[in-house]
């Protein structure tokens, strides 16, 4: 399977998907104005790659910001990932937070108590 590759910007999180790998790779900021047109091509290499995933799968996570669309459209990619964790694929999740924002920390932690895969929580410094 292809990588996905969206460059980041100040409203766009960076993407890397690598479905040869199994890792997925989510970071920056994300405040698209039309978050469902942003995500769709995402959406759809996600929907392939849960087709054949790789024996392991890890979704990196190392947001800076993003709004509420965005929170709903991430919440739904890991809901996609829950379904194949130990059928498909041992799924992990990798959610990186800076030591100063305790409000990245609780939206990690609000996404692991909904969501049925393993969460490893990482602190970084600015």
């Amino acid at each position: 399977m292809d990588v996905l590759s969206i460059k980041g910007t100040s409203q766009y999180p960076e993407i890397q998907l690598d479905g040869k790998t199994g890792q997925l790779t989510f970071s920056g900021n994300s405040l698209p104005e039309d978050a469902k047109g942003f995500f769709e091509p995402i959406i759809d290499w996600i929907t392939n790659y849960i087709e054949n995933p790789c024996e392991e799968t890890t979704l990196i996570f190392r947001m800076i910001y993003y709004n509420t669309p965005s929170s709903k459209i991430i919440f739904q990619i890991l809901k996609r990932f829950e379904v194949i964790h130990n059928k498909l694929s041992r799924v992990k999740v990798i959610w990186h937070y800076p030591d100063d924002d305790i409000d990245m920390k609780y939206a990690g932690s609000d996404f692991s108590e909904n969501i049925k895969i393993p969460f490893e929580f990482v602190e970084y410094k600015e």
